[in-house]
């Protein structure tokens, strides 16, 4: 149309942003939608949102309080001494123990190798019971687990799933010699300065039970260092060497009051069972019998809806030495 003023076009260079040269563009007779468009296409412009600043967090905010506590769950160590032919804890306990929750191929290789073992999910006979349960008795040290020669010590202890922790069975052995079975094969071997010992690692199952897992352990030698790796990283650990039966892993499921019963089994020789659950002083007639009992439910936390957060429970993970 004659006479018509054509839009003008302004263009202002403004402060590059991200350090990159740019230019804007004033529009004043342009529809808005043509500016629009101009400024979407213009290089180095300015977003038209801008994110907004979140600001400082508020003042007295404790992000420790809210963390949910660690869950720890309770496990009861007891250790029953008894004579070798001690018919009650050798042969009628073992009537009450349910082997069958072993798998068979694991039992014969646990057997092979001087060890026995099955749980317990019912009452005792109250005659057994007095043997293997304690009663409100203190519970004894770490040193006095493997020290003492009272008939029956226990201790209490709060772990973390999935945790290391070490159950000592026999310590100080200058020599031990140790006969093993596996693959087919026997080999013999002596262990200086050896410590006989289960793995311990407790972990929660999806219906209240706990899951228990031991793995025979000796450790030998004088102390080393060495890396280890755990949790996707390695750090510098110092002990004596570990000679592991992995092969020998075992894992069961139980219920708080439920037993795991952990035993010698054949006649007195070098096996690792011997090593692990026979005293290696004097005479040698006298065993141990290892029992763990966990002492309430423990839930995994993938199944748990309502977490509880506010329990408080900071336990550390403790060892038996």
């Amino acid at each position: 149309m004659r006479g018509a003023v054509p839009p003008r076009l302004t263009w202002v260079r403004v402060p590059p942003p991200h350090g990159r040269p740019g230019w804007s563009v004033s529009c004043r007779s342009l529809a808005p939608w043509a500016c629009l468009c101009l400024l979407a296409c213009a290089p180095g412009c300015l977003s038209l949102t801008a994110p907004r600043d979140a600001g400082p967090a508020p003042v007295g905010t404790d992000t420790a309080a809210t963390k949910p506590a660690p869950r720890t769950i309770a496990v009861e160590i007891i250790f029953a001494r008894f004579e070798e032919h001690d018919a009650a804890c050798r042969d009628e306990l073992w009537r009450e123990v349910d082997e069958q929750a072993i798998d068979d191929a694991l039992r014969r290789r646990l057997a092979a190798n001087g060890l026995c073992v099955g749980i317990v999910t019912g009452d005792l006979p109250p005659h057994l019971a007095e043997r293997i349960l304690p009663d409100r008795a203190a519970p004894a040290t770490a040193s006095d687990m493997v020290a003492a020669e009272s008939p029956l010590t226990h201790r209490l202890l709060r772990l973390l799933p999935g945790r290391r922790s070490e159950v000592i069975a026999a310590a100080g052995i200058a020599n031990l010699v140790l006969l093993e079975t596996g693959d087919g094969q026997v080999r013999g071997g002596t262990f200086r300065d050896a410590t006989g010992l289960f793995e311990l690692k407790v972990r929660p199952a999806a219906d209240g039970r706990v899951r228990i897992e031991l793995v025979p352990e000796i450790k030998h030698g004088p102390l080393e260092r060495s890396w280890v790796g755990e949790d996707g990283m390695f750090r510098m650990e110092a002990g004596q060497r570990r000679h592991r039966r992995d092969d020998l892993a075992l894992g069961v499921e139980l219920r708080a009051g439920g037993l795991l019963v952990v035993g010698c089994t054949g006649e007195k020789g070098a096996t690792l069972g011997d090593a692990l659950l026979r005293d290696q002083g004097g005479n040698r007639s006298t065993l141990r019998l290892l029992a763990i009992r966990p002492l309430g439910s423990a839930v995994d936390p993938m199944f748990d809806a309502a977490p509880d957060t506010a329990s408080g429970d900071d336990s550390e993970v403790l060892e038996i030495r």
